[in-house]
């Protein structure tokens, strides 16, 4: 892993686990894809099924979760041989 990508990951490793799958996750994947399939939906439809919302949200919230949760593993075991270095 070059120096730029290592300080960037010591810095959100640094939050911890729980703030980063918020931050990283939870957030941008649930609210972002929440509001971009609401807009879509508007947009094909003039009108927005607000049943769907909270379902949306939670879908994409859960597909959140699993996408930065894998996204930190991997970055675990990347950034594991820098740590081990004397």
């Amino acid at each position: 892993m070059s120096d730029p990508r290592k300080e960037i990951w010591h810095k959100r490793k640094q939050l911890g686990r729980s703030k980063y799958l918020i931050l990283f996750g939870l957030l941008p994947w649930g609210i972002g894809l929440t509001l971009l399939f609401s807009v879509i939906e508007f947009l094909r439809l003039q009108e927005i099924n607000w049943v769907w919302v909270p379902i949306r949200l939670l879908i994409f919230v859960f597909i959140g979760f699993f996408v930065a949760n894998a996204r930190w593993h991997a970055m675990e075991s990347r950034y594991e041989p820098y740590t081990r270095r004397p």
